[in-house]
């Protein structure tokens, strides 16, 4: 498309006075190899010596857990900065190595270049482990196993020939220094979110849940690799046991019967297992050798990415600083345009909107992005006027026609279907916004956030027997208290 030079004028106008990122120091690309998917201003050969690292460790956890070498839905993304000021203005702090993050596009890795690689994060890795857990798994594991699985597989050490696992998470040191493990029974029944015995402060949640998370490695580490030192082999009753739990039975009931001891017994034998006989485990999993491709991407592209991650930072300001800067007329302007409109109109600033629909409207098809942007710029109208009540059909009658465009153009784009079963929401339409929501699902049946939306809608509707399952996995697979906290509630008080 040709934007006229009063669009022009009046986006940047619009923008004056706003401080940009740095100068770019060195091109971005798009790095592909079979299960990630890099953008990176690295130099290249870093690059693939990350990429390696984390497909090898991928092919470790598989192997370690039996698992089939399938791809997954999606190859999670990872955004690796070589400026650690512009890694910042992300993340709020230069001096972590990288965090992961769930998002409406999939989950993705925030990392930046270091002496120590992302290997240095055990954040990354163990992160990564709930993604190939909810992926490979449909059950829904107790607390304690999910976080104490990550645990044992994100400590994996990547040596020259082959990866070591079962080390002690150098992240959980401190766990033991003034307080023993907890035992059995508290990880079956870990404390509710909310503060207990006038216990509220932060301080001492924060190491209460550090202390969890090493007593689970610990619990974990005993009954996968216990028998390597000589102790039973509880690997065939754990599984079973796992099973029975995410069945529904009861974790304290049905303890002595699948491990044929009591959980006194165990513990007795783990802290044995904690002094005397903690176990590595070797796996001989080569170097990955295939090659990675890589192509550079345009500056509309680059800038676009990067300001739909700021988006999801809810750092609208840096979005803009990229998204000003797109090259007028090039390949992806017109996706740039349409969300530079969308994120002013957050703002209930709607002229360049206005600007870009008037634009549009004289070229034609657009993708499966632009529409995403455009059925958001209807929605966020839409949802302001219903703050005084009002409706206005065209708004949502546009919010409709450009949300089914990007459904259509972008199937496995859920940002696209988010807005449309939020339109049919607004207009009181249930049964279309659920089915909207189920034809997500089918795309992408393990992503955290959309259980949580689906859980969450079917609630509100009262239907609670169908929300259970959804709300279930929120329980299991968030890190955010509120989120589980408000799930848990849901479920107790519908049993």
């Amino acid at each position: 498309m040709k934007p006229t030079g009063a669009l022009v004028l009046l986006l940047c106008g619009l923008l004056t006075g706003i401080i940009s990122p740095g100068v770019r120091a060195a091109e971005w690309y798009e790095y592909q190899s079979e299960n990630f998917t890099v953008y990176s201003d690295v130099p290249e050969r870093r690059v693939n010596t990350l990429m390696r690292d984390l497909e090898r460790f991928r092919r470790a956890a598989l192997y370690f857990t039996g698992q089939e070498e399938i791809p997954e839905n999606n190859n999670l993304r990872v955004f690796h900065f070589r400026d650690s000021d512009e890694f910042e203005q992300f993340t709020g702090d230069r001096k972590i190595a990288g965090l992961y993050r769930e998002t409406w596009e999939g989950p993705i890795i925030f990392s930046r270049d270091g002496d120590h690689g992302i290997s240095g994060s055990g954040l990354i890795f163990h992160e990564y482990v709930h993604h190939l857990m909810r992926e490979r798994s449909g059950m829904t594991y107790p607390r304690w196993y999910s976080e104490g699985f990550a645990e044992l597989l994100a400590s994996a050490e990547l040596r020259n020939k082959e990866v070591v696992i079962g080390g002690l998470p150098e992240w959980r040191l401190s766990a033991w220094a003034d307080d023993d493990p907890l035992t059995i029974e508290q990880l079956l029944a870990p404390p509710p979110l909310a503060a207990q015995n006038g216990k509220d402060n932060s301080r001492y949640w924060n190491n209460y849940w550090n202390n969890y998370y090493a007593s689970a490695w610990l619990l974990t580490h005993y009954l996968q690799l216990g028998h390597n030192a000589g102790h039973p082999d509880y690997r065939a009753a754990t599984a079973a046991y796992l099973q029975a739990v995410a069945a529904g039975d009861n974790s304290f009931e049905i303890f002595a019967e699948h491990f044929g001891k009591s959980v006194e017994e165990i513990q007795r034998e783990m802290l044995a297992y904690m002094r005397d006989d903690i176990q590595r485990h070797k796996l001989d999993i080569p170097a990955y050798q295939y090659s990675i491709p890589r192509r550079a991407l345009t500056e509309n592209e680059r800038l676009y990415l990067l300001a739909d991650e700021a988006v999801d930072f809810d750092k609208p300001k840096l979005a803009i600083n990229y998204l000003k800067r797109s090259e007028q007329q090039g390949l992806g302007w017109q996706e740039n345009l349409t969300a530079m409109a969308t994120i002013e109109a957050r703002d209930k600033n709607y002229k360049p909107g206005e600007k870009v629909l008037k634009e549009i409207g004289e070229h034609g098809q657009v993708s499966h992005l632009t529409a995403a942007n455009l059925a958001q710029y209807y929605l966020l109208r839409l949802q302001a006027l219903s703050l005084t009540r009002e409706w206005n059909e065209e708004y949502y009658e546009q919010a409709i026609k450009y949300g089914k465009i990007a459904v259509q153009m972008g199937p496995d784009y859920l940002p696209g279907y988010r807005t449309l079963w939020t339109a049919y929401q607004l207009k009181g339409k249930s049964e279309e916004a659920l089915q909207i929501m189920q034809a997500a699902y089918q795309q992408e049946p393990n992503h955290l956030n959309l259980n949580a939306a689906i859980g969450f809608y079917l609630a509100h509707l009262g239907k609670h027997a169908l929300a259970r399952e959804y709300l279930e996995r929120v329980v299991a697979w968030s890190h955010s208290d509120q989120l589980r906290s408000s799930a848990q509630a849901l479920l107790d008080r519908n049993q």
